[in-house]
């Protein structure tokens, strides 16, 4: 088992391990009055539920089960209001837990319910997708969604552990599985070029990827660690991310978070070619190690209408934005924008 230590406001452990899974009756905090409210989607339920209840009753824990549907669509107000109002009906309270059970919606829609609910739970994440495990599950943020915008309403909640089992994966469609890659390569990107060398000639989720989890999670801790709250170089972890929830936006998320990232990443490397900061090397290395995980790299959207998101991004500082720039694979940098600025720019990156 791999154990890594993150050092924030609270500190807890995010282990690492196949079959990981059916240990975790024997790693949850013991306590007599303790509930355990389960909160996961009807995916994950048709698929794991069972074995996770199971594996917990059996070692005496009294547990709750509350379920969305899968998708973006659960991370709303909505769905929100009706976790709060159930866990009230149920008198969850200040002894017991929350377990977020699922990917990346149900964690940020998981920790934001904890960090508000009778002022703040705890809660434990058990994150079964790839994107869940290498990067939302770790760090503290928290949120749902508006129509305005992603991740517009939520807190900082960090939780009481994270439990990652690589096993999980096997049951990922294909197309979920390579939207967790486009986090991985992200880090790679932005961090680690022997990282980004591993995935550049396409993953499957029959490889071992403990090492990969591990890496993604180590670069996510250190730059947490450093700036938990998001003033400075944690910053540097939205490459991607300002084009990518403009397009998820623009898509009505029939293009989801990993796809939109993909393409954001994409767009910033060649806006970055195009702007003389990246050579043409680079972009290219970055454009092939997307494509070879079967991401998309393009967009229809104009400048101008990804704009039009953009100006609402929960990013934004007055009238200005910060972007990340890419100067290598493994070095990039943050870059202060007004508005018209980032249009141009942008504008470069669109095929």
């Amino acid at each position: 088992m791999q154990k890594i230590r993150v050092q924030a406001s609270t500190s807890y452990d995010i282990l690492i391990e196949k079959g990981l899974r059916r240990k975790i009756k024997d790693l949850l905090p013991r306590k007599e009055d303790t509930r355990y409210l389960i909160l996961t989607d009807d995916k994950v339920e048709r698929l794991h539920y069972r074995e996770l209840a199971g594996d917990l009753q059996a070692s005496g824990y009294e547990i709750i089960k509350y379920r969305v549907r899968q998708g973006e669509g659960s991370k709303s107000m909505e769905t929100l209001k009706s976790l709060l109002e159930f866990m009230a009906c149920n008198n969850i309270n200040l002894s017991d837990i929350l377990i977020a059970f699922g990917g990346g919606v149900i964690g940020d829609l998981g920790g934001f319910a904890a960090g508000i609910y009778r002022r703040g739970i705890d809660y434990i994440q058990v994150p079964t997708t790839l994107l869940a495990q290498v990067d939302s599950s770790v760090g503290g943020k928290t949120a749902v969604n508006l129509d305005q915008g992603k991740n517009m309403v939520g807190v900082f909640k960090q939780p009481l552990a994270v439990f990652c089992d690589p096993d999980y994966l096997k049951t990922l469609d294909e197309r979920d599985f390579c939207c967790g890659l486009a986090e991985v390569i992200k880090y790679g990107v932005l961090f680690d070029r022997e990282l980004f060398d591993k995935l550049k000639a396409g993953v499957d989720k029959d490889m071992d990827l403990d090492e990969v989890i591990k890496s993604s999670i180590e670069h996510k801790r250190d730059v947490v660690q450093e700036d938990e709250l998001d003033k400075g170089q944690r910053q540097l972890l939205n490459l991607g991310h300002t084009v990518g929830h403009a397009i998820e936006i623009l898509s009505d998320h029939a293009l989801n978070h990993g796809e939109g990232v993909a393409i954001g990443i994409a767009v910033m490397a060649r806006a970055c070619k195009e702007s003389g900061i990246l050579s043409e090397t680079y972009e290219n290395e970055i454009e092939k190690a997307l494509v070879n995980n079967h991401l998309p790299i393009e967009t229809s959207y104009k400048a101008k209408e990804l704009m039009e998101i953009i100006k609402r991004d929960k990013k934004r500082r007055g009238s200005y934005i910060n972007e990340i720039l890419v100067d290598e694979v493994g070095r990039c940098h943050l870059e202060k924008f007004d508005f018209k600025s980032l249009e141009n720019f942008i504008g470069r990156g669109l095929k």
